[in-house]
């Protein structure tokens, strides 16, 4: 096995993230390829590792967040972006971190095909992937349910077209009869039987990333054997919402550190901030909040630690987007902070 990988490092193209917290998994899937022949099975060559084929991923920035397995069940496209418009998630997974790996992929095909019955057990697995409740982490008491519920009405107005519907315990029928645990839980989502990917103005590296190497991605056998077919999308996927209290920071990219800075128009957000070690419950996240604490709240030994700064003014970092007849109608914000905060309530509950 050891000699295995030291062999396939040749044909492995890799960079640095921009920022801790972010993968480069869409620049490393596109170098290794361009170390690779250009034929239908991107054959490994002394020649081409040795001579890699130009790839503007090598400095352009496409660093995303990796996304999690337990919305994966609601979508039709799997990628944050979109891109990936066919194909079984768990088959593309292998494949990209496989080419990321340098591996041959006539032998990646042959195993995939004699692992089918596990593949198939794996995919399995990932659609009954579970998100993780706050209420868990916290507490039955950290969450006011009658706050929650008139932010669910903020949410009906201004999120649930895109982000689909949670019917929560207190929706049912025999909802008085109902523990308070259960009133916190979804007992139903509904979300869109085609997902889809709409443009709200977020940062567009990702989007132009996969733009530049998709043909390469498209042009593989096996990937036509898988039916895995990738197509830029100018946009993003609004997500399900289930677990999104656990998913701080926001956006793409990680460059919105909490749900009140989400919920404050993209030129008040904070341009930059402190991503620590989330360790201590107490100090390490703001519940008002839901995210990392910032100014004064933020731990002082994470403002000393470089590696924990992000700064949403360098390239693939923005903060841009999700204003215009979300949070603002005709140049005014919609919501009050007092509504704001009502929704943050209702969305710890998801």
């Amino acid at each position: 096995m050891m000699a295995n990988a030291k062999h396939a490092m040749k044909w492995i193209g890799a960079k640095e993230p921009t920022t801790l917290g972010l993968d480069t998994s869409l620049a490393q899937v596109a170098l290794s390829l361009s170390k690779r022949e250009k034929d239908d099975y991107a054959t490994r060559t002394d020649r081409s590792a040795r001579s890699p084929r130009p790839s503007k991923l090598s400095t352009m920035v496409s660093d995303s967040k990796p996304a999690v397995w337990w919305n994966v069940k609601y979508k039709n496209r799997w990628l944050s972006d979109g891109s990936i418009v066919s194909g079984n998630p768990v088959h593309t997974n292998f494949l990209w971190n496989e080419i990321g790996r340098g591996t041959d992929l006539r032998k990646l095909e042959t195993w995939m095909k004699d692992s089918n019955h596990q593949i198939e057990a794996l995919t399995a697995a990932v659609f009954a992937t579970k998100p993780p409740r706050y209420e868990k982490f916290f507490g039955v008491e950290a969450i006011d349910i009658e706050k929650a519920r008139r932010g669910q009405k903020h949410f009906v107005q201004s999120c649930q077209k895109c982000h689909g519907t949670y019917e929560k315990g207190w929706d049912q029928a025999e909802a008085n009869k109902l523990s308070t645990a259960k009133l916190l839980q979804n007992f139903k989502v509904t979300y869109h039987k085609k997902t889809p990917v709409i443009d709200v103005g977020t940062d567009p590296g990702r989007y132009l990333g996969m733009k530049e190497f998709s043909d390469d991605l498209n042009r593989l056998q096996i990937s036509k054997n898988l039916n895995a077919v990738v197509e830029p999308q100018k946009g993003y996927v609004p997500p399900p919402l289930e677990g999104i209290w656990s998913r701080w920071p926001y956006f793409h990219n990680n460059s919105v550190p909490n749900l009140c800075a989400l919920l404050t128009v993209a030129s008040a957000r904070p341009k930059t901030y402190v991503a620590g070690k989330a360790i201590d419950k107490k100090r390490d996240f703001d519940q008002e909040c839901v995210g990392y604490p910032i100014g004064d709240k933020a731990p002082e030994e994470w403002k000393s630690n470089k590696a924990y700064f992000y700064d949403t003014q360098r390239e693939g970092l923005s903060n841009s987007g999700h204003d215009e007849k979300i949070l603002v109608r005709e140049g005014k914000e919609i919501y009050s902070q007092t509504q704001k905060s009502e929704l943050i309530e209702f969305l710890k509950t998801l």
